[in-house]
């Protein structure tokens, strides 16, 4: 039995169908065969990564940097990669509770800070 390359066991591999990808780094749209394998002399513990095929881009990934632009795709095996949410509320919960902290930490702020001195100079008794 073959073992199969490292580019072939990367979780961010492109689709082994094409699909139109846009790249979060150079916001470029492109067919997603075009993501290339380089291998990484720097990493010694990475083999590699899948990378952007835009010159001077540094988007890796497919899933990762590197998304399909159709809402509905689905993986080879059936799966969606974007999925909805309907419940909110966990979120709303968080958002609130930031909103609270940001209004204590504002008032916290405002009660710190003393009246301007119109002249300093002016209050030197010599």
């Amino acid at each position: 039995m073959v073992e199969a390359s490292p580019a072939e066991r990367d979780p961010f591999r492109p689709p082994t169908v094409p699909v139109i990808v846009h790249c979060l780094h150079c916001d470029q749209e492109y067919e997603s065969y075009l993501i290339h394998w380089v291998e990484d002399a720097i990493e010694s513990d990475s083999p590699g990564f899948w990378c952007c095929p835009t010159p001077g881009c540094d988007g890796k990934g497919f899933g990762f940097d590197i998304f399909p632009i159709d809402p509905d795709y689905r993986d080879e095996h059936g799966n969606l990669m974007w999925m909805e949410d309907d419940d909110d509320e966990d979120y709303d919960e968080v958002d609130e509770y930031v909103d609270r902290e940001r209004e204590v930490e504002d008032r916290e702020v405002d009660a710190g800070r003393q009246p301007p001195v119109e002249d300093a100079e002016d209050d030197i008794p010599w």
